[in-house]
């Protein structure tokens, strides 16, 4: 039978009901009878994090990081924190100490990537992109990112083939073909800028305008009769 005045799990019901704050007074009275507690110095650091106040978060965590410095729970929820108050120089810190031990952390190898992009150092912000996606290959934050610094180092058909492959996720699609479009603009292709901005793929994107070399026609025309031709299609 689960004790219920197990402090472990009265946090934990806290945390399932959302009483974030209730949380982090409990936390508190237990850190007054025993400063070192573990179970409550992490999950005063969690509920800090959940009511977004981050600074003070942080005190939990470099607490237990003192007691402990290899405790991967504090280092990720620093790192969250850190993130969440752009404090970029000490992500990358603590993203070291967490591939040190760990070299294949997805969290810390896209927030190395992250705070290197913040701090304009593309060509090493890349590197560390690249291995989070050699395991995850579709991961949106790597590749939104990756391709941030391509397009900063001006490494356009680069940048535009990690945006593409993020175009397949519905929640960023507006977004990334924005982004596209912008990138073709640089580059002075003005078909593909327009054919990006409509939600085309690359791959979709030699066809139509083949076609509408083939049929003596703008792309645009060419873009719109295959629109239309599709619509009569899905109707039927």
């Amino acid at each position: 039978m689960m004790n219920l005045l197990d402090p472990s799990n009265v946090i934990k019901s806290m945390f399932g009901a959302g009483e974030y704050e209730k949380m982090h007074t409990y936390c508190k009275r237990l850190l007054d009878d025993s400063p070192d507690d573990m179970t409550a110095l992490q999950n005063a650091a969690l509920a800090l994090i959940y009511l977004e106040r981050y600074e003070e978060a942080l005190c939990y965590c470099d607490k237990v990081l003192e007691l402990q410095e290899s405790d991967v729970y504090a280092l990720k929820n620093k790192l969250f924190s850190l993130e969440a108050l752009h404090r970029h120089d000490e992500i990358i810190d603590v993203c070291r100490r967490i591939l040190e031990m760990f070299p294949a952390d997805h969290a810390a190898l896209t927030g190395m990537g992250i705070a290197l992009t913040n701090l304009g150092r593309h060509e090493e912000a890349i590197r560390y992109y690249d291995r989070a996606l050699a395991d995850s290959p579709n991961d949106v934050t790597a590749l939104l990112n990756k391709g941030f610094s391509l397009s900063s180092l001006e490494r356009y058909e680069e940048a535009l083939a990690a945006y593409d492959r993020v175009e397949a996720d519905s929640s960023v699609r507006k977004e990334v073909s924005v982004t596209r479009s912008k990138l073709f603009e640089k580059m002075g292709k003005g078909d593909e800028a327009f054919l990006a901005a409509q939600g085309v793929r690359d791959r979709d994107m030699a066809r139509i305008i083949t076609a509408a070399k083939d049929n003596d026609c703008s792309v645009f025309h060419q873009f719109c009769d295959d629109e239309f031709t599709r619509l009569i299609s899905d109707e039927r």
